[in-house]
Formats: structure tokens, C-alpha cells, sequence
């Protein structure tokens, strides 16, 4: 049975309707409200020292009365272990903006399910950040950011953050000079060492092979498990890398390779260890006209969905392809990506070969060492 559960609701007595149950078990999930102290999705591993201890929120102010709803779908564990610590880290009492953290659970195999009908649930009045249960990373300001943008520009149907690895912004990202060379180890190491800070590029060293080495996108993942990639130290070999294939396209290569796909999250911890994120972030904002924006992370207004029937959406029509597609056009309103909120898009169905690459050790270590309130844990 799928269900909708909200953590950390500060400003609302909890109520439960029979009515709005017995609705929401017909629409394929289960409301059930509680509190609880902290986000229970259990770490596994065991205790590290040595963290750099992450300061609480010092974002922009939240107007007041504002009601501000963390919209996860969720439904992979193992993403999820790194996207703890920035909700909680991004909570009322942490300094954030997030009043509540949703997690919408289907009760059917993804493969037969669409999230729809989760769109029917939202509460007037209310902001909702929609995060993906694989977004590995987001920056200290990326949801204040997101929702400032709604609310000061409510016209704007959908505002979207700036996505690692969600066409066709890796196209925009590469001719801005965010994304840099790195290849894959072209062997494997007879040891690796863990530890806090496993996740910086630097301490890994560079990449080893010849000059004239080229990757093709196609090419599989080495053979061993979490394989790491390595920094070219030569800048000019990035036109030999797979981010050189990347095209402003929704689809192909941009969206279905893996590789490029790697290239662009180890180019994002070499920025986020260099403090280069600026090397992403665009002042003003770009404007989809009808182009298609994948709904990793974005922010709108339970209003503007509510106003447009969801539950009778057509039903061959996804739920992304209602909210920054088909609904946009019909309401000639924008959809626009917000160039200073900055969040990290693990994988989609194509790009099998990240699983096999070290990235997510590595962004669990990145949580960890910069952004857990509470670095106790370790699953390295």
C-alpha cells in the first residue's frame, strides 16, 4: 500500500478525516501524519570522526506565513541515505524554509504506477518544493532560492532548480566552463582508503594514461564494482571526454549516457571542494518556452495545480508532462529554471553504469563531512 507521510510538521495540529482517507486509499495511497524528532530513514555503518560540523541554515529570511512542504518521491533506499541530512538541514528549526517533509510511497510497482494522483493531495496555500528520492546533493540556498523566485514572480507556473544531470542543462553547464576532464580508472587499485573526506576529487589523484586516450559514451564501466573516475590534469583533453558529446537535447546521448552523466557529478565535486559553484549559477532566469525540464526539483504553488482539476488530468499524459508541458501552454504561463539553486540528479533508467561507478560513497561521504547537522554515521 503506497501512502503520503509528513515528518517535522511545526505549524499545523495534526487532524486525519475518515472521509480524506478512505479518498486517498481510492487514489492508490494511504495518508498517515505523525512527528517525530528526526527524518527516520536508518544509516547503516559504523561511527567516524573527524567531520567538518555543518552550521545550521543562515539562508534568506522566510516571509512570514509562509507554509513551505518538502514533496519527496520516494521509492530507492539507497538514494535517499545522502538526501537526509539536506532535509534536515534545510527544516524551520534548522534555519531552513521546509515546514514539512512529505514522503509520497506508491503501493504498486513503479513500472504500472504514475505519481499523478499524488498531485490531487496538496493543501492550499501551500509551497511545495518536488524532490526526487535521487537528488544526492543541494546547495545551502538552492530551496529559499526556489521558492523566493514563486513567490515574488507568481506567474511563473513551475520554477525549477539548476540540475546536475537533467537535459539539457548539462549542455548550458559544459559551455559555461563547470564541467572539467576526468576519465575512468583505467585499472584497478589493490586499495582504497575511506574516510571523511573520500569524496574530494584531490584525494584521489589524476587520471593516468595517454594523450591521446578518448572515452566513447557507449563504451561499458570497468569490470570491477565502484570504479572511480579521475581528474585529467591536462584541461584541453576535455574535448576527448564524453561531456564533449553533450547537445542541447532533451533526449539522446544528453539524457541516456551514463558517462556523460559520471562527468558531470565528479565535475561537481571538484567544484563544490574548489568552492566554484558559481561556476553553475546564472543571474537571470532562463525561460523553457516549451521545452521540456525534467521535475527533479522544483518548486510551485499547490493553487496553480489544484486549479487545474488534477484528478481529472488525461491519463495518458504523465504527470511532468501535465506540469512543465501541457498546463504551461494551456495557461500561458512559464516554466523557468532558477540559475542559483543548485541540486544534484543522481541517474535516470538509461544510465545503468553510474550504479557501478563510486559516486554514491561519494556523496554520502560530501553529506557526511559538509551538510549532516549530526555526522555520526557512515555508510562507506
Amino acid at each position: 500500500m503506497g501512502f503520503i507521510r509528513p515528518f517535522m510538521i511545526r505549524h499545523k495540529p495534526l487532524q486525519i478525516a475518515i472521509a480524506a482517507t478512505c479518498f486517498l486509499t481510492l487514489a492508490g495511497f494511504l495518508l498517515r501524519f505523525q512527528t517525530c524528532p528526526s527524518l527516520p530513514i536508518p544509516w547503516k555503518g559504523t561511527e567516524v570522526t573527524g567531520l567538518t560540523k555543518a552550521p545550521p541554515l543562515k539562508p534568506l529570511a522566510k516571509p512570514e506565513g509562509v507554509i513551505v512542504s518538502g514533496f519527496v518521491f520516494y521509492g530507492r533506499k539507497s538514494r535517499v541515505s545522502s538526501m537526509r541530512c539536506y532535509l534536515e538541514r534545510n527544516l524551520v528549526d534548522n534555519g531552513g524554509w521546509l515546514d514539512e517533509v512529505l514522503w509520497i510511497i506508491p503501493e504498486k510497482p513503479l513500472s504500472t504506477y504514475t505519481y499523478y494522483k499524488a498531485w490531487q493531495l496538496l493543501e492550499r496555500g501551500k509551497y511545495y518544493v518536488k524532490i526526487d528520492d535521487d537528488i544526492l546533493w543541494i546547495d545551502d540556498n538552492a530551496i529559499p532560492n526556489l521558492v523566493t523566485r514563486k513567490i515574488d514572480y507568481p506567474e511563473d507556473f513551475v520554477v525549477s532548480g539548476n540540475i546536475i544531470n537533467n537535459p539539457p542543462l548539462g549542455f548550458m553547464h559544459f559551455r559555461i566552463g563547470a564541467l572539467h576532464p576526468y576519465f575512468p580508472e583505467s585499472e584497478q587499485p589493490s586499495q582504497v582508503t575511506y574516510g571523511a573526506d573520500y569524496w574530494k576529487p584531490s584525494r584521489h589523484g589524476f587520471w593516468d594514461g595517454p594523450k591521446n586516450f578518448t572515452l566513447d559514451i557507449e563504451k561499458p564501466p570497468p569490470a570491477w564494482p565502484q570504479h572511480r573516475w579521475l581528474r585529467v590534469q591536462d584541461d584541453t583533453m576535455i574535448y576527448q571526454t564524453p561531456i564533449n558529446k553533450l547537445k542541447y537535447e532533451v533526449w539522446g546521448s544528453s539524457y541516456q549516457a551514463w558517462s556523460i552523466a559520471a562527468q558531470m557529478h565528479y565535475s561537481l565535486l571538484e567544484n563544490i571542494e574548489n568552492n566554484a559553484l558559481d561556476l553553475y549559477k546564472f543571474e537571470k532566469p532562463w525561460t523553457m518556452y516549451g521545452d521540456r525540464i525534467r521535475i527533479n526539483f522544483m518548486c510551485i504553488y499547490a493553487d496553480d495545480i489544484l486549479d487545474t482539476d488534477p484528478k481529472h488530468w488525461p491519463k495518458g499524459r504523465g504527470d511532468e508532462d501535465m506540469i512543465v508541458l501541457d498546463l504551461p501552454k494551456m495557461l500561458r504561463r512559464p516554466v523557468i529554471v532558477q540559475g542559483d539553486a543548485l541540486a544534484a540528479h543522481f541517474q535516470y533508467e538509461h544510465q545503468g553504469g553510474l550504479g557501478d561507478t563510486d559516486l554514491l560513497k561519494r556523496y554520502l561521504a560530501l553529506a557526511q563531512d559538509r551538510y549532516c547537522l549530526n555526522a555520526t554515521f557512515t555508510g562507506l
